[in-house]
């Protein structure tokens, strides 16, 4: 047992219930969590920061990049946060970009904890890469012409039912995060300009979509980026100078799935024409994605169906209409749905995007609850195909989609058209 004083455990302890990491001081308390480290008891999530490994482990992937991302800001606060790193900072959906991480690699879904990857952080930063950076640490050149997330220049206007026409400004879903955060964030734009060439497209898309619920006006941020990140002329010309650094801040080589001609307006343009806002979270986002990048038909989205007899509804997460009047049903399947007991008042308004909500779930373990839901689940199948017109129901989970094979050899199973040649 390794002893540690008052001050480290109230370190700890603070730490957790602000959500950040922990930040030794002194080089006793540095040496206590390397020690810990060692034993396996502590992670280090960031060059000196560090959290308990059980903690971090339960710990989702957007909730560990704000963990480190609020931890960095009081240490670097000229750093302005982007793709991953700003998306979950405002609170839009995250999923890792696996694509990067496996590359050159085969994901085995048995042998890979997805737990234990280490978290990416991404700036805008007017210093360059260096060969001390963090490997996890990503910069992206600052160009001057970039704002911060305080900015309100990508907002919906529209006309009124309500008030006979007159223009409206919709919110931001993401107006209530803090002044203090969105100072340190890129704005809007930039962000998604960031994310669609930084990112694969299956792994910005969640980004989009959760923008697209954010009332972000798309037509507005291909208008500022093709300004601001464009040719002169605003229409997505890039201009390459003699070190290779594109006028935008990106370095072709540096960047995930650039090639020496793409065109980081055409990446942006792709994404906001995919984008959806009825997406639920991430992962169906990221499926998606991945059923686009395999070319299949886009499925339509949280499709209702209504039985005729009982007039219940039952919503799916994706639908594709194929031809002579078939209907395919898509789920991605999760496992914690499955815990809610709906005779728990606890288990009201449960959110899935939390790691401690979804831990509640499972501590409250009910089996009965279970298997109540496992044949509310059966029922729901047996009444789509019988009164609803569904002819096949395709699950897959998320290592499916990691894996991408699995995915897409159910999809061709159940017959879900592809509308385009990939590989």
């Amino acid at each position: 047992m390794i002893p540690a004083n008052t001050s480290t455990l109230s370190m700890v302890s603070n730490a957790e219930q602000e959500r950040t990491c922990i930040r030794p001081v002194t080089n006793a308390q540095k040496q206590y969590l390397k020690r810990r480290v060692k034993n396996g008891t502590f992670v280090r999530t960031f060059r000196n920061l560090y959290a308990q490994t059980e903690y971090w482990q339960k710990l989702y992937t957007s909730e560990r990049i704000r963990h480190v991302a609020i931890s960095l800001m009081d240490l670097y606060p000229d750093w302005k946060f982007t793709v991953t790193s700003g998306a979950a900072l405002l609170g839009y959906d995250v999923v890792e970009d696996y694509d990067t991480l496996f590359v050159g690699s085969k994901y085995n879904s048995q042998n890979t904890n997805l737990q234990t990857l280490p978290t990416q952080i991404y700036i805008r930063s007017k210093t360059n890469k260096s060969t001390h950076d963090n490997p996890q640490l990503h910069r992206i050149s600052a160009t001057g012409k970039e704002q911060d997330a305080t900015s309100d220049d990508v907002r919906i206007v529209q006309p009124s039912r309500k008030y006979d026409g007159q223009l409206i400004t919709l919110p931001h879903l993401s107006d209530g995060v803090s002044y203090e955060i969105r100072s340190h964030i890129v704005d809007k734009s930039t962000l998604l300009f960031d994310a669609a060439n930084s990112l694969s497209f299956r792994a910005a898309l969640p980004i989009f979509d959760s923008a697209a619920r954010d009332n972000v006006n798309f037509n507005k941020v291909l208008e500022i980026c093709g300004r601001r990140y464009g040719g002169g002329d605003g229409v997505g010309v890039v201009s390459v100078g003699f070190n290779g650094a594109v006028g935008n801040g990106f370095v072709y080589s540096d960047v995930a799935g650039f090639g020496s001609n793409a065109d980081p307006i055409f990446r942006l343009r792709r994404l906001c024409l995919f984008k959806n806002g009825l997406s639920e979270n991430g992962g169906e986002s990221f499926a998606r994605g991945t059923m686009i990048d395999l070319g299949f038909m886009v499925p339509e989205l949280q499709h209702e169906f209504v039985a005729p007899n009982s007039r219940v509804k039952y919503r799916c997460d994706f639908l594709w209409r194929v031809s002579g009047g078939g209907l395919i049903v898509g789920e991605l399947d999760g496992y914690d749905k499955y815990f809610v007991d709906s005779t728990n008042s606890t288990h009201v308004n449960i959110n899935f995007n939390s790691s401690s909500d979804t831990q509640m779930l499972r501590n409250s373990y009910n089996q009965t609850a279970i298997n109540r839901n496992i044949d509310r689940q059966a029922e729901r199948e047996s009444v789509l195909f019988r009164e609803c017109g569904v002819s096949k129901i395709v699950r897959f989970n998320f290592a499916d989609v990691v894996g991408v094979k699995n995915l897409e050899r159910k999809l061709v199973e159940a017959g879900v058209p592809r509308i385009m040649c990939v590989g």
